[in-house]
């Protein structure tokens, strides 16, 4: 019991770490990209991660680590709002997949390069020790979280 619980004080520190780090860069960015999209709206955008492919939904949910029935929801709003459209597949006409439109990239880059620059803002806080540090533990909790 010992050592679960040490896990879990563990992973409360991760939690937090993350909460922090979104707080000081995904979701601030949001308020300042100048747009109405929503947490949940640039996390579907960055599912397509080849903005210029067609993803099928189920390889969205899997990039986006959400259910079908949610990441369905997400893409009707990303093609209400014009950043995503469905399309059938040249091959296999019953196939429909989702890829990003001319305005979803645009959105999704410059969203992208805002929070770069944020990143970019906050590990130039650190001196390079620090960094290096920080990265290497990321890294190793990363690695603890995909074994759970």
């Amino acid at each position: 019991m010992k050592k679960l619980s040490e896990l879990n004080a563990q992973m409360v520190v991760v939690r937090e770490f993350i909460d922090e780090f979104f707080d000081k860069t995904l979701f601030q960015e949001e308020a300042n990209l100048g747009s109405e999209l929503t947490a949940s709206q640039i996390r579907t955008l960055f599912a397509f991660r080849d903005e210029n492919k067609a993803y099928p939904i189920g390889e969205l949910r899997k990039n986006a680590r959400v259910k079908r029935s949610t990441i369905t929801v997400m893409v009707d709003r990303l093609e209400r709002d014009g950043l995503a459209e469905r399309v059938r597949d040249k091959q296999d006409r019953r196939v429909v997949k989702v890829q990003l439109t001319a305005n979803g990239k645009k959105i999704r880059s410059e969203f992208y390069q805002k929070r770069r620059k944020e990143m970019e803002a906050i590990f130039s806080k650190l001196p390079e020790k620090e960094n290096r540090a920080l990265l290497d533990y990321l890294h190793k909790a990363y690695q603890i979280l995909r074994k759970i």
